[in-house]
């Protein structure tokens, strides 16, 4: 059974080229097959992104809410069937928001309406959102910090990486090239990022439900970096542990033991949070179990079975959510009517 079509991207593709847009199961089946080397691109960018989200505010649910607006102006583009390139998204003073709705907010993005509150007030006292009457506008400033050129750039890293893997399969094709997925996403920005940030959003609200907090789950994954990267060196040094697929190779990951840990001053440098946070953060994952420490105070994921039973269905969630999101981009790319030429 073909796997439902976007509206938006049906209005995009001809009715001849549906008939011939990727099939997300397939994908993911191949994505499995690579992820010791689709991760690293993937953790890389994550990783990245994460860490300039957090600078930009040194608090995660104010750039959270930010995000959730600036897509609400990508999603009353795509509504409208309007779609803008980078540079002239980008060259606009402000861009107008629907009206805001707290509760909605709130619901959609799974942190109490107060908190909504202020940080929208926030954002107002800081002139990155402006109110005219009843318009509410995103100005420049707003604007400037959500452009993404670097992410861009690592975003085109994984797709080209996951493109070669791809290509080995009759029914994909030939492999895209990095400067060319750049410059596709430079001329319709607007519709990748709207679907960049469909993945992104919730992907944020279920780690941040899991955690508690996003800076939680951004120490944990710094622990889970390390430990990840532990595990692909073991892989390249021994051909014979290659994990079959993604769920094997993350229960691989949650029950390697590598030679060392990570300390908290190396927490706070990979993760650009404060050592003084990084600290109250540790002190609160290891009493849920979700890390362990030793002698050294390095520190290590947790392997209490209810915490990684949780952990491994919020994973694969988002793997296959994020092969879905490689999927709808490479139909974008090879078979709507925006292709790559």
């Amino acid at each position: 059974m073909s796997n439902p079509v976007d509206i938006k991207i049906a209005h995009i593709n001809t009715q001849d080229q549906n008939k011939d847009s990727l099939d997300k199961d397939k994908v993911f089946e191949v994505f499995q097959t690579t992820i010791n080397e689709s991760l690293k691109f993937f953790l890389r960018m994550q990783q990245g992104w994460v860490n300039r989200a957090f600078l930009n505010f040194h608090d995660f649910d104010t750039y959270l809410i930010l995000m959730y607006l600036m897509n609400k102006v990508y999603l009353n583009y795509s509504d409208r069937f309007h779609y803008m390139s980078l540079e002239t998204f980008y060259s606009q003073k402000k861009v107008g928001i629907e009206k805001l709705n707290l509760i909605e907010i709130s619901k959609d993005l799974n942190i109490p309406k107060e908190t909504i509150r202020r940080k929208i007030n926030y954002l107002q006292e800081h002139e990155i959102i402006v109110r005219t009457g009843k318009t509410i506008f995103l100005n420049s400033k707003g604007l400037e910090i959500q452009k993404p050129l670097t992410t861009i750039e690592d975003m085109a890293s994984c797709l080209s990486n996951l493109s070669i893997h791809l290509s080995t399969k009759d029914w994909f094709g030939k492999a895209l090239k990095k400067e060319d997925i750049k410059k596709f996403i430079g001329e319709h920005f607007t519709v990748t990022w709207e679907y960049w940030y469909r993945f992104q959003i919730p992907y944020l609200v279920r780690h941040r439900t899991f955690f508690g907090d996003l800076e939680s789950w951004n120490v944990w994954g710094s622990i889970g970096l390390v430990q990840i990267r532990s595990l692909i060196e073991e892989i390249n040094n021994d051909i014979s542990s290659v994990p079959k697929n993604y769920t094997d190779f993350f229960l691989h990951s949650l029950k390697h033991k590598p030679k060392r840990g990570i300390n908290a001053s190396s927490i706070a440098d990979i993760s650009a949070i404060p050592r003084a946070t990084v600290i109250r953060k540790l002190k609160t994952l290891e009493k849920n179990k979700h890390i362990m420490r030793n002698k050294k105070l390095e520190y290590f994921m947790g392997r209490k079975r209810e915490y990684l039973k949780g952990l491994e269905t919020n994973y694969l969630s988002n793997q296959k959510r994020w092969s879905d999101f490689c999927t709808t981009m490479f139909n974008l790319m090879k078979f709507s009517k925006l292709r790559v030429k």
